[in-house]
């Protein structure tokens, strides 16, 4: 989706939907809200691809006319903050806070891979970074709180943030690829087996050597999680 309309971003940042009016001055009275425009948005991405959303199709879907459109959503990457936001609107958050904040971490990462999933379009606007919306701040606030007691900065903090987002999406948006789980696993497996064979990868073929059964991809995302927070040297208190 190629950003596209009448505002000029920064390289590193564009503009953020939300500094803007739920609804410009110009034209008719408002008919719809960013909300639905968000669901509608999302609902075209989810059955077929995000490039299928376009501010024409919308309108269109919309009845009205583009240009009314933009009085909404100033610019295409407005409309992919709102997209963006409205996933982040799927999370589940305990109501009080969780005693042990490694196993909520892996919770929410799981709920990122379960996320990815039901959109895999996702993974694809993982860059450039945009500025989060309402839900996409709750999200970070409850995840920066899960780290509170570590020993690590403010930077650091936020790197094992967007690391385990990261992983967890394109985890996700990997199994819901059209191949099963199972055809890509033994298409992997070929493909190193047969290259271990030629003898030029003698580290490869002695990993594969030792290598064991075959794991579930359960097993594997959870395993991933877990060398993720122990590589970030998280030292994390259980809450009374």
């Amino acid at each position: 989706m190629t950003p596209t309309g009448h505002s000029r971003v920064s390289a590193s940042m564009p503009e953020s939907i939300w500094d803007f009016p739920e609804h410009g001055s110009r034209g008719p009275r408002a008919r719809h809200d960013r909300a639905a425009i968000a669901a509608l948005a999302v609902r075209i991405a989810d059955a077929e691809g995000l490039d299928a959303v376009t501010m024409r199709r919308l309108a269109g879907e919309l009845g009205i006319a583009v240009m009314s459109l933009y009085n909404y959503v100033p610019a295409k990457e407005h409309l992919v903050q709102l997209m963006t936001d409205q996933l982040a609107g799927e999370y589940a958050y305990p109501v009080k806070s969780p005693p042990d904040p490694r196993a909520a971490i892996a919770d929410l990462a799981t709920q990122t891979r379960d996320i990815a999933r039901r959109h895999p379009w996702l993974a694809g606007l993982l860059h450039p970074p945009m500025p989060p919306g309402p839900n996409g701040l709750r999200y970070l606030d409850y995840f920066l709180g899960l780290l509170a007691g570590s020993r690590l900065g403010t930077g650091a903090r936020l790197e094992i943030i967007t690391m385990i987002r990261g992983f967890a999406t394109m985890y996700g948006a990997m199994q819901a690829a059209p191949a099963s789980t199972s055809e890509q696993t033994t298409a992997q497996v070929q493909a190193l087996t047969s290259a271990a064979a030629q003898g030029r990868y003698p580290n490869l073929a002695a990993a594969l050597t030792v290598a064991g059964p075959p794991r579930r991809h359960d097993d594997i995302f959870r395993s991933g999680i877990e060398r993720l927070i122990e590589t970030a040297r998280l030292r994390l208190r259980q809450r009374d």
